[in-house]
């Protein structure tokens, strides 16, 4: 099969599913699967661009982790939203796949090469992360749509591990923030 294999795709790290009420879906998560802490992310996009259009996203996203692949639960609240956009007219779901990468920039050149366009391409900055992110058009292709992650913590290469989110949610839980935590 020509092209076999040239992308290299890293090890999934992320499965992101859209969700119509975040604490309910947090809650069920713990409840039923044990699946727990979660840190919680509140915000716009510091950068993104959606379908090739320059726009402002607000959301809610919090990240679990299963072993060790991360749960990311999505609620967009003001702005493009992609995400219903690509569910095929149900209202929460699977979305994505993820994978973090070292270079992004290098990973989307090799999509370029293979003929696989960007969705949406993004950067989020909180609680001392920068996430660059990068949705590919591959909904039609492989049923799915595969997402690139580059994350920097205080300004270093890093990945979203548990052991670096999970105590950040644990302080969440703690002391009560986002307001609604507790």
């Amino acid at each position: 099969m020509p092209g076999r294999n040239r992308l290299h795709m890293p090890r999934l790290s992320q499965i992101g599913i859209y969700v119509k009420d975040m604490e309910a879906a947090i809650a069920g998560y713990q409840e039923v699967f044990g699946i727990g802490p979660w840190l919680v992310m509140e915000g716009e996009t510091d950068y993104c661009l959606d379908r090739g259009c320059e726009v402002t996203v607000k959301g809610r996203i919090a990240m679990g982790y299963s072993g060790g692949i991360q749960l990311e639960l999505i609620n967009i609240v003001e702005g493009n939203n992609l995400y219903l956009d690509t569910l095929g007219g149900r209202e929460e779901g699977l979305h994505h796949l993820g994978f973090e990468v070292d270079d992004l920039e290098e990973r989307l050149g090799a999509c370029r090469e293979a003929g696989i366009g960007v969705l949406q391409r993004g950067t989020l900055k909180q609680l001392g992360m920068t996430i660059d992110y990068a949705y590919l058009d591959t909904l039609d292709t492989v049923g799915v749509i595969l997402e690139f992650i580059q994350t920097r913590f205080l300004g270093f290469k890093a990945r979203q591990s548990p052991w670096l989110l999970k105590p950040l949610a644990r302080i969440q839980e703690r002391f009560g923030f986002p307001p609604g935590r507790r």
